[in-house]
């Protein structure tokens, strides 16, 4: 088993792919973009999946690949496949914009994947164009209609951003629930550059949950082991609302993830300035044992709990992108 010194058992893994992505979005980077890293800096599939082998013989069952965006890692289908592969490996699921799964769909699902999160801020052309920084409209929903075909499960995620989307909360979750999945919201939260922005952005989730409270007769769900949202459902009409409560009432206590960037860092805590270099201990031979222990010293430097919220406020220096949420 992975435990950190908090008792806290680690059975997550979120997988960076890529630090590329096709959207520019406020809160993930900055206008401009970052410096992005070369092909040879990357983890390559083989080595990705060693890492994840040795990792699910230490406990962990449930993988997800996030980016940058995931899907523009050319031949994605066949990570997947080979991640499905692994002995202990329960799931694979994915966060996306969905703006290529269109094409992907199919295929990733024949290789094994079988959730989606899909990111969708707001339902407003306009205003999607203005936040994402790219007008790809048509092929996100293509996408989602794609991903409703092949039966994904899926989840909605927006980051409610105060003046930028939070008047479309009801909304988001109407089509949410039309597409049979539960709308989660996402407290905006301060990384990289991005952070250094205005922090009345930010909207907590009693907010939000008092303004559905006028349209919605929401009463709450029992809490299900390590999911970060607090989940209310319509009684009337069935849909379900999460809320990732990460500013103003975190679960960092319950915390059972992990992180592997892109370029092959060990990170123990998405806020957290600490990685344990994985890329160098593979390319130069290590063991699985080695492996196993870059593993435990990752855990053995997670916080109780972030800092984002301190009088002089720490969080990670580098954006979401570079990281992979």
């Amino acid at each position: 088993m992975l435990v950190d010194r908090f008792d806290r058992l680690i059975s997550y893994l979120r997988i960076s792919v890529t630090d590329r992505c096709n959207f520019r979005c406020v809160y993930c980077m900055p206008a401009e973009g970052i410096a992005v890293s070369p092909r040879s800096e990357l983890l390559s599939f083989e080595e990705i999946t060693r890492v994840a082998s040795v990792g699910a013989e230490l406990g962990l069952r449930k993988i997800r690949l996030t980016g940058g965006e995931p899907t523009v890692r050319r031949d994605l289908p066949q990570l997947v496949e080979m991640l499905a592969s692994i002995r202990g490996i329960e799931e694979v699921a994915m966060t996306t914009n969905a703006a290529l799964l269109d094409e992907l769909a199919a295929p990733l699902k024949d290789a094994g994947m079988s959730r989606l999160n899909i990111s969708l801020d707001t339902l407003d052309r306009d205003k999607a164009a203005r936040i994402a920084r790219r007008d790809e409209w048509d092929r996100v929903q293509r996408g989602i209609e794609a991903a409703q075909r092949e039966g994904f499960g899926l989840k909605f995620n927006a980051v409610v951003m105060r003046g930028w989307n939070d008047d479309e909360l009801g909304n988001l979750v109407s089509f949410a629930h039309s597409c049979g999945a539960p709308m989660r919201f996402i407290e905006w939260m301060p990384m990289g550059l991005t952070g250094q922005t205005d922090r009345n952005q930010t909207v907590s989730w009693r907010e939000m949950l008092g303004h559905l409270q006028t349209r919605f007769d929401l009463e709450p769900e029992a809490p299900t082991g390590a999911d970060p949202a607090k989940m209310w459902r319509c009684q009337r009409t069935g849909a379900r609302i999460g809320f990732i409560s990460s500013m103003s009432d975190h679960f960092c206590a319950t915390c059972n993830r992990m992180r592997l960037t892109a370029q092959g860092e060990l990170r123990p805590c998405l806020h957290q300035n600490a990685e344990v270099d994985v890329r160098r201990l593979l390319r130069g031979g290590a063991s699985d044992d080695e492996l196993a222990g870059a593993f435990r010293e990752a855990a053995g430097l997670k916080w109780a709990g972030h800092r984002m919220n301190d009088i002089i406020p720490l969080y990670s220096s580098k954006d979401m992108v570079s990281i992979g949420g």
